[in-house]
């Protein structure tokens, strides 16, 4: 199973994940001698459910043990349960360690054994000595006996709350995958699985990114949220916001006085990432390695393609790019360039020109042309890329544009008969009369662009214009009629259909 398919069947059995978190999960499955992680951070961010919703994906045979405040190795071995059978009163039963050892043996079948171990950290340091045979060769000796586990079919979860410090032989036996808070761009998919078109949706995704920014002890689960989201439905007009998310979501009143004190700031919050490594300098180049390896040294032999002139560099000879007259303007990088490329339907003469489509001008390529806003699913590929590009909707209304903030983080900026600017991080809109509203949009901050305008714009039959009072939607028929509309009812969702749109 690619890191691809495994992203999609987490997201489609109810685990919404992006796509590095399941990069990350697919490596740590095909680690060895033993599969699995070290899963850590915040409570809430899903680390014990992750183990639940993969042995389903992968159909294997869950056993769990929840760890407590002392756990000892025999916990992990044994246990004892009530009985009338023996004198003490107790008998001794196989613990969840034994249990997941010898399901491994079980008979010829390949079917893999998942052992989730929640709260690892809570355990007493010296559980962590017990772990590090067992996780190396499968081995584990307790009472006289000997048990081996076939490594091939077993998986192994800790989740940490960092309760106390892991030894570091232990640490090394196993990858380690860092749970972070869900952008709200997820939790808006998320949420989109059991409340779609609730009138609250917008809300509750706000409240989250609220308690991101207030930065709570715990974060908004997406299970609070539902919980939010069902107990409004129920109470419908006697529902009371501020009491409900005390109910559901901060709990304390000092998570409530925290939310309070950022719920009227700008949206401050952004995903937090470490700083990356420069692949570039662990390559095995020239005489880097020499003395360090044994056998040849000389890593600087001439590529046969630079020999044989297979030049890499594209010649331009605009330099200067017109970013007035542009629909777009990106780095060259290879990515880019060859996701531009399956876009065009013949070579054109020289390497700089793609068509009618893009221009490489110097280390920068220039799109000829902006993008209806109902195309947008044209930039998959380039999502991520240095660069921006230039959406445009000729049929947005100054209303339309001015019912944004109400539900989005978007900010008016002017507001006139002949212009309106609106902005926030990562896109620019500028609207008027003559050509409706143009639409900058910074490639590296799609979740920005999906939370204002929705994440199924672009796909056929799923597009998305929010109108006077975020009431009014469209659905094109395919992302190139843009100009087919159907008639509906109006919702509050990005699969909702569309009403038209008020006349200027």
């Amino acid at each position: 199973m690619t890191h691809g398919d495994l992203t999609r069947r987490l997201c489609d059995a109810g685990y919404i994940c992006s796509e590095w978190f399941g990069k990350a999960v697919a490596a740590s499955l095909v680690t060895r001698p033993v599969a699995g992680a070290f899963l850590s951070g915040p409570i809430g961010t899903g680390k014990t459910y992750l183990p639940e919703v993969l042995s389903a994906v992968l159909d294997a045979e869950q056993f769990f043990l929840q760890c407590f405040p002392g756990t000892r190795e025999e916990d992990l071995m044994v246990k004892m349960l009530p009985s009338e059978e023996t004198i003490s009163g107790v008998a001794l039963h196989d613990g969840v360690m034994t249990r997941a050892v010898k399901a491994t043996q079980r008979g010829k079948s390949h079917r893999k054994i998942l052992l989730v171990l929640d709260e690892w950290d809570k355990t007493r340091p010296s559980a962590d000595s017990f772990l590090l045979d067992f996780l190396q060769t499968g081995r584990v000796h307790f009472a006289g006996r000997t048990y081996i586990a076939d490594l091939s079919r077993l998986i192994v979860f800790l989740t940490l709350n960092v309760e106390r410090e892991i030894s570091e032989p232990l640490l090394r036996r196993l990858p380690r995958i860092d749970l972070r808070p869900l952008p709200p761009s997820l939790v808006y998919r998320a949420l989109l699985l059991t409340h779609r078109g609730h009138p609250h949706l917008y809300s509750a995704v706000i409240l989250y990114e609220r308690c991101l920014m207030a930065e709570l002890p715990k974060p908004a689960t997406i299970q609070e949220l539902r919980q939010l989201l069902d107990a409004i439905t129920h109470l419908g007009e006697a529902a009371d916001w501020d009491s409900l998310v005390f109910q559901f979501v901060t709990k304390s009143e000092e998570s409530h006085e925290r939310l309070r004190q950022v719920e009227h700031e700008e949206s401050r919050w952004r995903q937090r990432y470490r700083p990356r490594l420069d692949a570039a300098a662990y390559e095995a180049v020239g005489s880097r390695l020499a003395g360090t390896i044994e056998g040849p040294t000389d890593l600087s032999m001439p590529r046969l393609a630079d020999v044989r002139g297979f030049d890499e560099h594209i010649e331009s000879a605009e330099q200067e790019p017109d970013l007035s007259a542009c629909g777009g303007v990106m780095a060259l990088t290879k990515s880019a360039y060859n996701e531009l490329v399956k876009r065009v339907d013949a070579p054109a003469d020289t390497p700089d020109r793609l068509g009618t489509l893009a221009t490489v001008r110097g280390d920068v390529i220039t799109l000829n042309e902006p993008l209806p806003l109902c195309r947008v699913a044209e930039l998959d590929g380039l999502w991520g890329e240095d660069g921006e590009v230039l959406l445009t909707e000729p049929r947005a209304t100054w209303q339309d544009v001015k019912a944004l903030p109400e539900w989005a983080h978007i900010h008016i900026v002017t507001f006139s008969r002949r212009e309106i600017l609106a902005k926030t991080d990562g896109i620019d809109l500028r609207w008027t009369p003559e050509g409706g509203a143009e639409i900058i949009v910074n490639l590296a901050r799609r979740h920005v662009f999906q939370h204002v305008f929705g994440s199924g714009w672009g796909r056929t039959g799923e597009a998305k214009w929010i109108g006077q009072k975020g009431l009014i939607f469209r659905r094109y028929q395919s992302p190139a009629d843009a100009g087919a509309t159907t008639e509906s009812q109006p919702g509050r969702d990005a699969a909702g259909a569309s009403e038209r749109h008020a006349e200027n």
